[in-house]
């Protein structure tokens, strides 16, 4: 499953991981709560997830997120089991991390460990994914775009001989759109893998603060 899965992110090009970020730099206050639903999706590859974010402190905050992954690559004129190119499964994607604030409301640091498993297989395909996020925020809340957020993702394959150099490299951008930030942010956002392997993930969220 996990060589499936690697050809497939590599070769292939659906990207069968759940690569986008979905958030800003900005730390969910203590005790407070973050709820952010998303789809995504690129070719052969649909996403539907839930992330949730609790506040530790001032500075840091525990995530989660869980995320079903649909992927249909399989030619309508031919059976999917003439061709090792040809699938047609479903993952579930779990991860969970703390995230650390640098500079209020601009930049965090997280650090995510995750496990992704196909429904057929007793396989599962761990990673560390660190990321810095970056966002660059209105001083008026315009009801039209209030942050921009570029962040950078590496994927560690989690095993003992994992080398830097075996890392992936992921990019976001992504927008928070609201009419009362302090309530609600949609967050579009444009995902991809650096040295252009595989096809840009497409994702929208919708971050709520109960």
């Amino acid at each position: 499953m996990i060589r499936r899965l690697i050809i497939l992110l590599l070769i292939v090009g659906c990207v069968p991981l759940t690569i986008s970020n979905i958030q800003s730099a900005k730390i969910v206050d203590k005790g407070k709560v973050e709820f952010t639903p998303s789809v995504s999706t690129t070719l052969n590859t649909f996403n539907l997830g839930v992330q949730t974010a609790y506040g530790l402190n001032r500075k840091s905050n525990l995530r989660f997120r869980l995320e079903r992954i649909f992927i249909d690559a399989c030619d309508r004129d031919d059976n999917c089991e003439n061709s090792f190119f040809n699938y047609k499964f479903n993952l579930t994607h779990l991860s969970f991390g703390l995230k650390y604030q640098l500079i209020k409301n601009k930049s965090a640091i997280y650090l995510p460990i995750s496990f992704t498993k196909e429904d057929e297989s007793a396989d599962i395909l761990k990673l560390i994914e660190p990321t810095y996020i970056h966002t660059f925020s209105s001083e008026k809340n315009t009801g039209i775009i209030n942050e921009f957020t570029l962040s950078i993702k590496a994927l560690y394959p989690f095993r003992p001989e994992t080398k830097v150099k075996d890392a992936l490299l992921v990019y976001s951008i992504g927008l928070g759109i609201s009419g009362d930030i302090d309530k609600w942010v949609i967050r579009p956002e444009l995902s991809f893998l650096g040295g252009g392997v595989g096809f840009p993930l497409l994702s929208i969220g919708l971050s709520i603060y109960p």
